[in-house]
């Protein structure tokens, strides 16, 4: 993919922005090219990528599954095409 930035990829990433693309292979089992659009900034993305964690993939008082088919379903109310 082509970007206008100098973004980095999961297999350049080393240091700080690999772990959080290993974090992001973790829970997605791929790192989603959104989150490589934001690696110019890894200070940035570390936080938002824990955040993601703690939101969508621990389990609390909802399993995974049905967040993200909450996900799914507000992004269908929004006519989201992402």
């Amino acid at each position: 993919m082509t970007y206008f930035l100098k973004v980095t990829e999961p297999d350049q990433a080393e240091g700080r922005l690999k772990n959080t693309y290993d974090m992001l292979t973790s829970m997605f089992m791929l790192v989603p090219k959104v989150f490589v659009a934001q690696s110019v900034r890894p200070d940035l993305l570390e936080p938002m990528v824990t955040y993601v964690n703690r939101l969508m993939v621990e389990t609390h008082a909802l399993q995974r599954s049905t967040k993200e088919l909450i996900a799914a379903y507000v992004s269908k109310l929004n006519a989201c095409e992402y």
